[in-house]
């Protein structure tokens, strides 16, 4: 995977369902299906995240995530960290 890939999530850590129950602001399974692109944080060295052990890329989805009531708070707008084995190219 690179910076500039189209990518699709096909599921969230793991998953197609939250299991139990969920915070609204933080279902994050809502955006399964949907797509964006894969970016380059400043903070970051490569694209993948330093903070996680399993490879995590920026998506920066192309429907704002606000549309979702959706929390981000990412240096991109609009962007999450999502593990890679979530992801299919689009």
């Amino acid at each position: 995977m690179k910076s500039g890939d189209r990518v699709r999530m096909a599921t969230f850590n793991g998953t197609k369902h939250a299991n139990g129950q969920v915070i609204n602001s933080e279902n994050y399974w809502k955006l399964i299906g949907c797509t964006g692109t894969v970016e380059q944080d400043p903070n970051e060295s490569t694209i993948y995240s330093s903070f996680s052990k399993d490879p995590r890329v920026l998506v920066r989805f192309d429907r704002e995530l606000k549309c979702y009531n959706l929390i981000a708070h990412n240096s991109i707008k609009n962007s999450l960290w999502i593990l890679v084995s979530d992801l299919e190219i689009a």
